[in-house]
């Protein structure tokens, strides 16, 4: 598995500087065919990367920096020829080619996606405005049967996941072709992907090839088996769904050495389907809180940046903590439950230290 722990790529081999006084050095032949090959075998293999929370800025994650979650090696694609099906429990099966898709009306929508494995401060979570067609659409056009009970999404990587019937309803869950205004790039699923609003990012499947309609008690029971074998260990009864509410750091970053007496402590919240409510922050490692700027009205699917001016009473060691609550009454605990001993819907407060010289 390719794993780049950010976005930044080294523009250089190690060692192929110039030294004063001397000529650049050449790469041999031999290393050079040893390099192309093993390059060809990362090609092979899915690609893990993350986005550098520390680099929060704008509103909208740039595609180049947006965090990339493969689950086997990205296929080779092209929108030639290329023709999305919608089948199983409906009254009329169709196949959608891909420019026909284009030519129906798009839909907008800004959604911030997290990767269920997000650790606490990681950054595997990213925000864009995703554009395309609702899926609803689509799925009146085939007529899903009144024993409809899940939908199963399936890309050409082979990879898929079912969701059910009444989220892949909403008009909000799209077949998206855009990002940031521009056509999806090939490791973003072009050239087209799902994007399931507010919950976790492998809902919303890249490269979408099928949506199969499945019907009846069986096709359930089949969808509660797959979300749970997701899992390492044990957790509550229930599926790997909706997002939790969750807010992290941008600024300062944990180990930070910070000088004068004044320091605007920065970084997103975020509710999945919800609303974030009010994001706190203590500078004395949770022992009192004080309520954060939201620098916007915070939305249903997508991020929120805030802020809090920190007046530092003096020199030393500080422990910083950051939690978030939505509009349906979700609190971030402080620490996770027992029984959970999965990779899974992380969001305990982040803390990081710092010192003040």
């Amino acid at each position: 598995m390719v794993t780049r722990a950010f976005y930044r790529w080294h523009s250089k081999w190690p060692g192929d500087s110039l030294t004063q006084g001397k000529t650049q050095p050449r790469l041999s032949r031999r290393i050079l065919l040893a390099s192309a090959f093993a390059c060809g075998l990362r090609a092979q293999e899915p690609e893990i990367s993350s986005f550098d929370f520390s680099l929060l800025d704008e509103w909208t994650t740039p595609v180049d920096l947006f965090f990339v979650r493969e689950h086997f090696p990205a296929p080779r694609v092209s929108s030639a020829g290329w023709k999305l099906s919608l089948s199983g429990a409906v009254a009329t099966p169709i196949e959608i080619p891909f420019d026909d898709l284009l030519a129906q009306p798009q839909k907008a929508l800004p959604v911030t996606m997290e990767c269920a494995e997000n650790p606490v401060a990681g950054g595997l979570i990213s925000h864009a405005e995703w554009s395309g067609v609702s899926l609803a659409s689509l799925l009146a056009r085939a007529q899903p049967g009144a024993e409809a009970r899940v939908v199963r999404l399936t890309g050409a990587d082979g990879f898929s996941r079912s969701i059910p019937i009444e989220k892949a309803m909403h008009p909000d869950t799209l077949i998206a072709r855009n990002m940031n205004g521009e056509k999806l790039p090939v490791n973003h699923g072009f050239p087209l992907r799902a994007v399931v609003p507010g919950w976790y990012g492998m809902d919303s499947v890249k490269w979408l090839r099928s949506i199969e309609v499945l019907a009846g008690d069986t096709a359930a029971q089949g969808y509660w088996r797959q979300v749970r074998s997701l899992l390492a260990g044990t957790r509550p009864a229930g599926a790997v769904m909706a997002m939790n509410v969750k807010a992290a750091f941008s600024r300062p970053l944990d180990g930070a050495i910070l000088m004068g007496r004044r320091f605007v402590v920065r970084g997103a919240a975020w509710a999945g389907e919800n609303r974030v409510r009010q994001v706190e922050v203590s500078v004395d490692g949770g022992s009192s809180w004080q309520a954060a700027r939201l620098a916007s009205d915070p939305q249903p699917y997508a991020w929120v940046h805030w802020s809090h001016g920190w007046t530092i009473k003096g020199p030393g060691s500080y422990e910083l903590a950051v939690r978030a609550n939505d509009d349906k009454g979700r609190e971030q605990p402080a620490e996770r439950a027992s029984e959970r001993v999965d990779d899974y819907e992380w969001n305990t407060f982040q803390k990081v230290r710092v010192t003040v010289t």
